[in-house]
């Protein structure tokens, strides 16, 4: 693997055990985080994919702030880490829940990261 490519999956796995971290003490029911980036080698864009528990909780936590909450924290995880600004700005986010990952992919994240 590239050595910009690895340092750039470093960032955001320490990034995404952080935030797991974040979530629990905070009582969160962020269950997983996933991301995905471009096969185009010079393209450093992330999407990460945020996990609640249940659909509700997906519902909930948009209308009360904790989304928003928990995508600034992941990018202040990052910036504090010397994530590139670059990068950092083409980082988006999506949710979903554990609940629907069952539902309709049959448990599989890979299929619901496809």
């Amino acid at each position: 693997m590239d050595p910009t490519r690895r340092r750039q999956f470093d960032h955001l796995g320490t990034a995404k055990r952080e935030l797991l971290s974040w979530a629990t003490a905070n009582e969160v029911p962020l269950v997983r985080v996933e991301f995905v980036v471009p096969f185009v080698p010079t393209d450093f864009d992330a999407a990460v994919r945020l996990f609640f528990d249940t659909d509700a909780n997906v519902a909930r936590c948009a209308s009360n702030g904790v989304t928003a909450r928990l995508e600034q924290e992941f990018r202040t995880i990052l910036a504090r880490s010397g994530y590139p600004a670059d990068w950092l700005a083409g980082t988006s986010f999506y949710v979903d829940s554990h609940e629907n990952v069952e539902r309709n992919y049959e448990g599989s994240y890979l299929y619901r990261l496809r």
